[in-house]
């Protein structure tokens, strides 16, 4: 499935919804609302008949009932029945216009009369039958009524709006889609355009570089990613016709050494002829000189990519905050560093490098070894030759296996018993190539469900004597700092 196909369907799978949710809730208000309108025509009705009721000057209960029987409503089974404030049955129309023959009738009880007496007004429901009960004060006498009936009309106006918001979600959704094409497709043409300006480069137009805008989006900030990889890949091709430049111009010179030394051994030859001929090869080897020391200087112009400011690092400082920063984001780690036994501090060491990348390789270690332990345990160590810091970062995991063990600096990979736990599988490969970038080494031993060990080398600046404290460390728990 491409991008533009992905991007159409999360269009669709957005706005979707929110179209069905729209929708819905117009159904719910227009619902809602004629429920509403048909309670309140129904109390306006128990009301009128009640009036009429209470009016025998007028006219009476007969003349009542004829005139409920003759009346046209687009409601069926329709009822009104009015009671006296002692419950008795003053006026009872029976339901009429029983169209689709409802049955049993509703059954008017002494609790829902003595609940209308409590609530003055109660809503009443059952089935398709929707009503109200009132409790009315008319010329000084209390009267409850109830009234009720089917709202054949509503209904019917229910149904159709449901058809039209059926028809409009269809051709609503449909609009959805074709937009959704129309967004994909616009969203996609940077990288379209991108794309096809990188089909256009070739080993014969490396200086061809992609078309960068002002916006600092994410298509802008590729295009220049790319452009700046295009500067490192026409770099090598420099160097690569530079090394078959030189390659040329070696072959020269030796052929010239060549055929002067074959030359001079045809014959004898005078002293003075020895002497300019040695002069002439020694040319030859100046020039041979000169041509390989370009070349080793084309050899170390790539050994690393980044300008470091080289400084004087104290080591005993970057291991303490290390330790500080990883207690600070994982209070629960607990983190054992074996000190010096007289003041319970690291001795000072002091190594030449760039203080921020020390710190970054050593807090990948020991986060690792508590992370990888049940405990979140992990010990910490220093050891001092004359030449060299050894720190040494021990913790008794989940451990990796023998197999393994030569590809746990490959980036991105993890081993198979940790990758259950949350990680990245770049930590221990930006580790070593910081190790490596200081002139350091870094080794590991581990066993599985015993326990790993990192030991990181380090040449010291300005060693002094020799400090063994192998023999006489103290133990020191750190919890902060």
């Amino acid at each position: 499935m491409n991008i533009r196909t992905r991007l159409s369907l999360t269009f669709i799978a957005i706005v979707s919804p929110i179209l069905l949710l729209f929708l819905g809730n117009f159904y719910y208000y227009f619902s809602f609302s004629e429920q509403e309108d048909f309670l309140i025509k129904l109390k306006n009705r128990g009301i009128t008949m009640t009036h009429l009721l209470v009016e025998k000057r007028s006219i009476n209960e007969s003349l009542l009932r004829r005139i409920d029987e003759d009346t046209y409503t687009s409601y069926s089974d329709r009822r009104v029945a009015i009671f006296d404030q002692w419950n008795r049955v003053l006026y009872d129309s029976q339901e009429l216009d029983n169209r689709e023959h409802i049955k049993p009738a509703f059954s008017i009880t002494p609790a829902l009369l003595s609940q209308i007496g409590q609530q003055q007004e109660v809503t009443l429901k059952d089935g398709r039958r929707l009503g109200v009960g009132l409790l009315l004060h008319y010329q000084g006498q209390t009267y409850k009524v109830i009234c009720y009936a089917v709202d054949d009309y509503g209904k019917q106006k229910i149904q159709e709006a449901i058809f039209v918001a059926g028809v409009s979600f269809l051709v609503a959704f449909l609009l959805v889609i074709i937009l959704s094409q129309i967004f994909a497709k616009r969203s996609i043409k940077p990288m379209a355009d991108m794309m096809h300006q990188i089909d256009q480069i070739t080993v014969s137009n490396l200086e061809t570089r992609l078309t960068t805008s002002g916006d600092k989006d994410e298509l802008s900030r590729l295009a220049s990613t790319f452009n700046k990889m295009l500067d490192r890949i026409s770099a090598f091709e420099m160097q690569r016709s530079f090394v078959a430049n030189a390659s040329h111009e070696l072959r020269t010179p030796l052929t010239l050494l060549t055929n002067q030394i074959e030359v001079t051994l045809i014959k004898a030859r005078p002293v003075e002829e020895y002497q300019q001929l040695l002069i002439s090869l020694l040319e030859d080897i100046r020039q041979l000189n000169t041509l390989s020391n370009g070349l080793l200087e084309l050899a170390q112009f790539d050994v690393k990519q980044m300008h470091i400011a080289w400084a004087s690092v104290e080591l005993d400082e970057v291991l303490y905050e290390a330790i500080a920063t990883i207690l600070h984001k994982h209070p629960t780690y607990n983190i054992t560093l074996i000190t010096d036994p007289l003041d319970e501090t690291l001795p000072t060491m002091q190594v030449e490098g760039e203080e921020s990348l020390l710190k970054t390789a050593f807090i990948n270690l020991i986060e690792n070894g508590c992370k990888f332990s049940a405990n979140y345990h992990s010990e910490v160590s220093v050891n001092l030759s004359d030449t060299h810091v050894q720190v040494t970062i021990a913790d008794q995991g989940i451990g990796i296996a023998d197999l393994e063990l030569d590809y746990i600096f490959q980036p991105f990979y993890r081993a198979t018993n940790a990758r259950t736990i949350k990680g990245s599988g770049i930590g221990l490969s930006l580790t070593e190539k910081i190790i490596k970038l200081h002139g350091g080494t870094i080794t590991v031993r581990s066993q599985v469900d015993q326990g790993t060990t990192f030991t990181v080398s380090l040449p010291r600046r300005n060693p002094t004597a020799v400090v063994d404290n192998h023999d006489n460390n103290r133990v020191l728990p750190v919890h902060a700092r």
